[in-house]
């Protein structure tokens, strides 16, 4: 891979993590006018229709459908578990609190290849995921006191359970990531995310919500938030994944708190307490020294480029 081509790669995810950090903020204004169920179907029809006039208007044709099939079913992981949780938590907890929490998805990443076999992180890899996993465990230590005899800890709890499932699709989409387009496939997962959501909104949502309630600028909140989460974000990161391992890819999601913090504290006027500023500052030096160690693993030309994937 030429450097020019890297680089490319590299500015591709931190495009998107610029926009999934935004788009936290964008989020939570929205979820000022619709209860999150239906804020997560208007995102995604939103995000959709954007994709496809772009996919017109650049006259992109696939021949790989069997693949962008295949690979469609991943929606139901994200945008479909991953953000529905992570909107109900969202509702809960500050906008801050919740884009901090996101950043742990790189670290649950390592984790997971490890745990599956799918790549085997050295020891200190390991020992720094933990600690990252510290860190968001101080972030949510806060919420840590009973309210009417229950926990009030469930706005973080959903938050990091949607980071999971987020974890769980970047390494299995990883190995889809070379065989088929990104564009179609994204298309593809968020059609099944939308049927995800629906039934979700249909077992789940708030029966007495009236979409004719809502204000003009709630739907410009919903479907702006929608495009810059779903469609500009994930279209980024799919194509970083062509070019970058999951583990290297997820490693550039640290920047996500930092736009994150930098868009939701002066717009939100929002604040995190010392013990979350602790653990924020954890969570981003954690993954500072996880991408050093990156960087010179693959300076040493050890390890494949990136993950294996499926025969075509």
């Amino acid at each position: 891979m030429t450097a020019h081509r890297s680089a490319v790669y590299v500015a591709a995810a931190i495009g998107a993590t610029f926009c999934w950090g935004a788009g936290m903020t964008l989020t939570k204004l929205a979820l000022g006018h619709f209860p999150p169920s239906m804020l997560l179907l208007v995102q995604l029809l939103a995000s959709i229709v954007f994709l496809v006039v772009i996919l017109l208007a650049t006259g992109f044709r696939t021949t790989s459908w069997p693949k962008v099939l295949r690979n469609s079913g991943l929606g139901v992981l994200e945008p479909g578990l991953a953000y529905f949780l992570g909107l109900e938590g969202l509702s809960r907890i500050s906008a801050a609190e919740a884009v901090v929490l996101s950043s742990t998805e790189s670290i649950l990443i390592v984790l997971i290849a490890w745990m599956f076999a799918i790549e085997r992180p050295r020891g200190v890899v390991l020992l720094l995921a933990i600690v990252g996993a510290a860190g968001a465990v101080l972030v949510a230590g806060s919420h840590l006191q009973y309210t009417d005899g229950t926990l009030s800890l469930w706005g973080d709890v959903l938050v990091l359970g949607g980071v999971l499932s987020a974890a769980v699709y970047v390494v299995c989409s990883s190995r889809l990531a070379s065989v088929t387009q990104p564009m179609p496939a994204l298309i593809g997962q968020q059609v099944v995310a939308v049927l995800f959501a629906a039934g979700m909104h249909l077992a789940l949502g708030d029966v007495a919500f009236r979409v004719s309630s809502v204000s003009a600028s709630g739907w410009i909140l919903a479907t702006t938030s929608g495009i810059v989460q779903y469609a500009c974000a994930f279209w980024l990161y799919l194509w970083a994944l062509k070019g970058l391992r999951a583990d290297e890819a997820g490693l550039y999601l640290s920047l996500i708190p930092v736009f994150g913090l930098m868009i939701a504290i002066p717009v939100l006027d929002e604040r995190l307490t010392a013990l979350q500023w602790t653990g924020t500052i954890v969570i981003i030096g954690t993954i500072v020294v996880l991408t050093r160690i990156r960087q010179d693993h693959q300076a040493a030309g050890e390890g494949p480029d990136r993950l294996p994937s499926p025969a075509a």
